[in-house]
């Protein structure tokens, strides 16, 4: 273990500043804090094709720009594995890697001695997108991370439960923070012809297990007066975003990724309100924010939601009808929209706060570098 400073390795994203993820924003409002108010000397690793510009350091963050191969599936692992081959030699104290199905991967990192700290991330055995055998993969990757990892992290109470009884394997509990990207501007309100408090957001990739198609039905199907504005893309393309974008028309707009910070924060708090579609996984960092920016919230009925939100949002099945209704009767209740949205936005400020994150990922660093508690 090295003296001074304890020095801290992130991989498996796509790198900082964050653009694409929630485990980017993870790593980039972590990393910074580790370095500002923890004293860590910390090292992100990038992939290269994502940044024009590669400055050595971002807001105190040593950043490494590696090549990956490109492509569905490969390209995560390929960057893996040329950053496994460079942490080697790093000197780390600890190496925390996101997105599991990276774990098998830096095996040579555990063989070293290195101490890993994996995030569970969701069940991505559960996604659709996969194959048959790409989910069967995820599953064992999961109870391979249980295995051979120094320590886990999972990010929602549901998830801590799940490793615990699926796979005996205790876990520290360690959220997202609820504040990204700093400010907010209203630049995106004219650039996507919408007005403040007459649109609704759903913020999600276009994936299945997100819901998409089925809040763009629910809407049309609601009545109610819009538009709806969904921002996401849809990275490599499948037959069900063909079906989705096949739903556009003057009331359901695609407005693709947006990836500027302030223009996402200020759609976020201008929409009427925000529909949450996500269903696999633990805290989903989309509905933190729209809290962090008072947007009332309407989630699909599953356990990670109902941990976050609580009773400070509204919520839907997914059975025929029930969005529809819903939308139709918050829809007449502006005001208790907005007192929904001004209990989300305390909630995310009291509960999910990136300080205490990051004092908790320094705590558990330095507990697995042997270092204690400083």
């Amino acid at each position: 273990m090295s003296e001074g400073r304890l020095r801290v390795a992130f991989l498996g994203g796509r790198g900082i500043p964050a653009r694409y993820s929630g485990f980017d924003s993870l790593i980039e409002e972590l990393s910074t804090r580790l370095v500002a108010a923890h004293g860590m000397d910390v090292t992100v690793y990038c992939r290269r094709r994502y940044y024009d510009e590669r400055p050595a350091t971002w807001r105190g963050v040593r950043c490494l720009y590696l090549r990956a191969v490109p492509g569905k599936g490969i390209e995560s692992i390929s960057h893996t594995c040329r950053s496994v081959l460079h942490a080697c030699r790093g000197g780390y104290d600890v190496v925390f890697v996101v997105d599991p199905a990276n774990a098998p991967f830096v095996l040579p990192l555990r063989l070293l001695g290195k101490r890993l700290v994996f995030h569970t991330d969701g069940l991505g055995w559960k996604r659709s997108k996969w194959s048959r055998l790409s989910r069967r993969y995820y599953k064992w990757v999961e109870g391979y991370c249980a295995r051979v990892a120094t320590s886990l992290v999972t990010d929602a109470r549901a998830m801590q439960r799940y490793y615990r009884e699926e796979w005996g394997a205790d876990s520290t509990f360690l959220p997202y923070g609820s504040e990204t990207g700093g400010s907010a501007v209203d630049d995106g309100l004219e650039a996507f012809g919408v007005r403040a408090g007459a649109y609704w957001l759903v913020v999600a990739r276009i994936e299945a297990e997100n819901n998409t198609e089925l809040i763009v039905r629910g809407f049309l199907e609601s009545g109610v007066e819009g538009p709806l504005l969904v921002v996401g893309g849809a990275r490599y393309g499948s037959a069900y975003s063909r079906r989705l974008f096949g739903l556009a028309c003057d009331r359901v707009r695609f407005a693709g990724g947006v990836y500027e910070a302030a223009i996402l924060n200020g759609l976020y708090g201008n929409c009427r309100a925000y529909l949450h579609g996500h269903e696999v996984g633990g805290t989903n960092p989309s509905l933190l924010r729209a809290m962090r920016w008072a947007a009332p919230c309407l989630a699909v009925d599953v356990e990670f939601n109902r941990e976050v939100l609580a009773d400070t949002g509204r919520y839907f099945t997914k059975e025929p009808g029930a969005l529809a209704a819903l939308l139709r009767e918050v829809d007449g209740v502006p005001a208790a929209l907005r007192r929904l949205g001004e209990r989300a936005a305390e909630r995310a400020r009291t509960a999910y706060r990136w300080d205490d994150v990051a004092a908790g990922y320094a705590d558990l660093f330095r507990r697995v570098a042997g270092r204690g508690l400083q």
